[in-house]
């Protein structure tokens, strides 16, 4: 090598390597400061998306249990109001029972009809007042159309359980119907369908059924005629307004029933009645102990059939209710091993990165050290000068 004045080579390569030390030593302790392999996007680009892509998926997951166990608490919320209902559906069979017994006079026959009414209000009562976030949870209608009596198959809550779309948890209507209803009068004034609002006769039994069930006219026993979807209902309980749009076929004095569990026809033995018209008929306090003990029967069997047809709606909820856990389960274990996969793109291995600093801060003093011979090398020109 040459000896020259102006371009010391020596010292321009040890600056470089003592640049490139302290980089590396200065990558070393971001890493291991931050707690990260990949903090900005030049440490690792490919990495650095498929973290990305990780994260996405966690984020979701978590977010998915958490939708999940509300929806638990949901299915639990609904299961425990129709629990309440099928106590009270057990009382009303037992008082049935106690009717259809001879030995009654007409006077305590009157007072279990009693008993048996507060009932029904206390179970229709309750579809109102079952909500979860503000959502209705006994909403759904007993029936699908005049002539079926099984309710809708079709979807009524759903559960999003990551971030694909079709990651769902679906909670069918059936789990959902409402356990009580109601059926009253239309008014006398009210003479043709031309309206949105139906006037009930007052001293009929009147609606208290919650907004979303719809409502049926009664043209024959067991055959039922859909007149449109309950919008609101008056605090009075006398006009029932429909949803715009709706069909209004009514008449004075037809029956409308609002749907539910208890205007539901669940006996099968012929020409019985649903459990709530069969607990107002007047053969209860029939003189006739004859007529009056068939009464009861009757209501015996409404009762008996309605109670099965809650145990079903709770059997449902309770199936849904494993399929959820079930579920949280799966996703959690998810969860978990996508924040193991992301751990290793992503997290810093402190033992190779100490490994590392320790390496750039030898490299740095060496490289100091190397730069300060360099600059000392020029020296050797005086020598010959002198």
């Amino acid at each position: 090598m040459p000896s020259v004045l102006n371009t010391n080579v020596a010292s321009l390569m040890a600056s470089k390597n003592l640049l490139g030390a302290q980089n590396k030593l200065a990558d070393s302790v971001e890493r291991l400061s931050s707690g990260l392999r990949i903090n900005r996007a030049r440490d690792d680009a490919a990495g650095l998306g498929v973290s990305n892509s990780l994260t996405a998926q966690i984020n979701s997951a978590n977010q998915g249990v958490r939708n999940l166990n509300d929806g638990i608490s949901m299915v639990q919320t609904a299961e425990g109001a129709i629990a309440a209902a099928s106590e009270m559906g057990q009382r009303i069979l037992t008082l049935a029972t106690q009717g259809a017994n001879g030995t009654l006079g007409v006077a305590e026959r009157t007072a279990i009809q009693s008993e048996m009414q507060r009932l029904l209000n206390s179970i229709d009562s309750i579809g109102a007042r079952t909500k979860f976030s503000g959502n209705a949870l006994l909403a759904a209608d007993a029936r699908t159309s005049a002539a079926t009596a099984a309710p809708s198959t079709s979807t009524k809550f759903s559960l999003q359980s990551s971030n694909e779309t079709t990651d769902t948890v679906a909670l069918a209507t059936a789990a959902f119907v409402n356990v009580g209803g109601s059926y009253g009068l239309a008014n006398a004034t009210v003479l043709s369908g031309a309206g949105t609002s139906i006037v009930m006769k007052a001293g009929s039994a009147q609606p208290t059924s919650i907004v979303g069930t719809s409502v049926y006219k009664k043209t024959a026993a067991g055959v039922y005629t859909a007149l449109g979807t309950v919008a609101s209902l008056s605090s009075d309980g006398l006009t029932v307004t429909l949803a715009a749009n709706n069909a209004a076929g009514w008449s004075a004095n037809d029956t409308l029933v609002f749907s539910g569990q208890l205007t539901q026809k669940h006996s099968t033995t012929a020409n019985d009645l649903s459990l709530i018209e069969a607990i107002g008929a007047s053969t209860l306090t029939d003189a006739d102990t004859t007529t009056a003990t068939a009464g009861f029967q009757m209501v015996q069997r409404a009762a008996d059939a309605y109670v099965v047809k809650l145990g079903e709606q709770r059997s449902l909820l309770g199936a849904y209710q494993n399929q959820i856990e079930y579920t949280v389960s799966n996703v959690t274990e998810l969860s978990a091993n996508l924040s193991s996969a992301r751990s290793r793109v992503i997290d810093t291995d402190y033992a190779a990165e100490t490994a590392s600093l320790t390496k750039g801060q030898i490299l740095q003093q060496a490289a100091t050290a190397m730069l300060a011979q360099a600059n000392q090398m020029p020296n050797v020109i005086l020598t010959l000068l002198k």
